[in-house]
């Protein structure tokens, strides 16, 4: 989708801990899968995205195929030093960036800091410069662009046959025909379109026999902060 233009490139797996939370709190329900289900999907992702990180040997948090970290710059190194004479661990981020090579047309990153507004060089992980180039230059791809989707269509026994949506240049309705749907449209909107998607099968919009969905959702969250170190004064 379009905001993987914009995100910060963390780029972390779900430990063991994570898929089990109700074994370990109580709480909520575990997942159906555990870490050692999806630990090969994840170690695909790395190699194909380029994750650039450091192996730490933390339990939960997994260690993946990552590329060099760079460097710690001056303001990195006064707080590494300050937080471990605290005895707090200090490890590199673990971004999907690209620090070296890899076999494909991206770029490498040369720290311009522009990673926020997306990557002129595409050393960064988007969905265009990962998934949707390559595929689009293998001939067998067709990129709808100015297309918001409306709902997924279903047949007589309730599956999925493709999509509806709107162009925005011209406000009409068209409808795509698909053997598989893949739903990847966020938290929000994804909710959106299947609680759209209503018909004979689904009365209450496709997926929602609890009618759960567009309930208790989450989406990314951010915080920020900022620190004054006298020590980095006309450095």
């Amino acid at each position: 989708g379009g905001r993987t233009n914009h995100w910060g490139r963390i780029s972390l797996r779900f430990g063991p801990d994570d898929f089990k939370r109700r074994d370990i709190d109580g709480l909520g329900e575990n997942w159906p899968i555990g870490y050692d289900d999806i630990a090969p999907y994840y170690d695909r992702l790395d190699k194909m995205v380029g994750v650039f990180g450091s192996k730490e040997g933390r339990r939960n948090d997994p260690d993946g195929y990552f590329l060099p970290p760079p460097k710690p710059r001056l303001h990195e190194l006064y707080y590494i030093k300050a937080a471990r004479k605290l005895g707090v661990d200090v490890m590199p981020s673990r971004l999907s960036i690209l620090t070296k090579k890899l076999n494909n047309d991206r770029g490498v990153c040369f720290y311009c800091s522009q990673c926020g507004r997306s990557c002129a060089a595409y050393a960064d992980y988007s969905s265009g410069s990962c998934l949707i180039f390559p595929a689009m230059k293998g001939g067998k791809v067709a990129l709808f662009n100015n297309a918001m989707v409306k709902s997924v269509t279903t047949n007589k026994e309730g599956k999925a046959t493709g999509v509806s949506y709107i162009n925005k240049e011209d406000r009409r309705e068209y409808q795509l025909k698909g053997k598989v749907v893949v739903l990847a449209a966020s938290a929000c909107s994804s909710a959106r379109i299947l609680l759209n998607s209503k018909s004979s099968q689904h009365p209450n919009g496709l997926g929602n026999s609890s009618d759960v969905v567009g309930r208790y959702l989450h989406d990314s969250t951010g915080a920020g902060r900022a620190g004054f170190v006298p020590a980095l004064m006309d450095r």
